[in-house]
């Protein structure tokens, strides 16, 4: 049975009103038709395909929900206003903006990374969503309870020696978030969904079995999916976290945290059981020596 926006029991955003960046597919879409099941009125964003964009409307109107779709480029500048003037005229006010589009270029060497590369990358990562946010912000404080959601990655927690483009540009979406949480409480709460790897397009340049080799590389033992990513977006864009602000909920199965047991296990069986403890006769101060006391 297809679940409508009315079965939805205790609507998290009933009457609300959500711009979400790139929401024809993916993780957008995905928060898209969630957020809309629980009462929220949403803008559909997409760039070009404008089908896609129309099917999410579509589901969310035949579920009872209310959306459009709305093409801007968030990378620029100029499409930005349509954005947030087609909202306003279409719904009359705005209470959530969730940064979701992004573009990730892969680059194997350094030499991929051209000039053009580069802007593509931090113009729809970070330069787009500042300015998209500027323009937000007065209606975002007429709603008495704005909410922004920003989109990191757990990749840029490590100097991952990949795409410098997109991890740096992704680490100054963990900077900016702070900063701006800062900056517009209390009136407007700014926090960030950081994924891990998730099923959708931006990892389509794997083969299949390239997808079970990076589950089995978090705890959790699978990616993420959309849907694990829209629940995080739909907490912090409902009241439930009314005094959350300059946060992040990191959603990517333990891996940036934590490594899988079974991963090392082999490893851990090869060790032999003991304590080291230090003998200082034998090395002038202390001499290392094993212990057979067992783990």
């Amino acid at each position: 049975m297809a679940m409508t926006s009315s079965s939805v029991s205790n609507q998290k955003l009933k009457d609300k009103v959500a711009i979400i960046t790139g929401s024809s597919r993916g993780m957008g879409r995905a928060a898209a038709i969630l957020f809309a099941q629980h009462g929220a009125k949403v803008v559909v964003n997409y760039h070009g395909n404008k089908e896609a964009a129309d099917q999410v409307v579509k589901k969310i109107e035949e579920t009872g929900g209310s959306a459009i779709a709305i093409q801007a480029d968030i990378g620029k500048i100029a499409d930005l206003p349509r954005l947030v003037d087609g909202c306003i005229e279409k719904f009359g006010k705005l209470d959530i903006l969730y940064h979701n589009a992004a573009i990730h270029y892969v680059c194997p060497d350094l030499e991929d990374v051209t000039e053009g590369v580069w802007d593509m990358t931090y113009n729809s990562i970070i330069k787009g969503p500042f300015f998209l946010t500027k323009l937000a912000i007065p209606h975002l404080k007429k709603s008495g309870n704005g909410c922004i959601i920003f989109t990191s990655t757990s990749s840029a927690g490590t100097a991952t020696p990949a795409d410098p483009h997109y991890m740096t540009a992704k680490n100054a979406v963990n900077a900016l978030y702070r900063i701006l949480g800062g900056w517009l409480a209390p009136e407007i709460r700014v926090n960030c969904v950081v994924p891990g790897f998730v099923k959708t397009d931006m990892f389509r340049h794997h083969p299949p079995q390239m997808w079970d080799v990076l589950g089995s590389m978090v705890p959790m033992n699978r990616m993420c999916t959309p849907l694990d990513i829209a629940n995080a977006a739909l907490f912090l864009a409902s009241d439930d976290a009314c005094n959350i602000t300059a946060q992040e909920i990191v959603v990517d199965g333990g891996r940036s945290s934590a490594i899988p047991r079974r991963n090392v296990l082999p490893v851990l069986q090869a060790m032999k059981p003991g304590v080291s403890t230090y003998d200082k006769q034998a090395y002038g101060s202390d001499n290392i020596k094993e212990m057979d006391v067992g783990i």
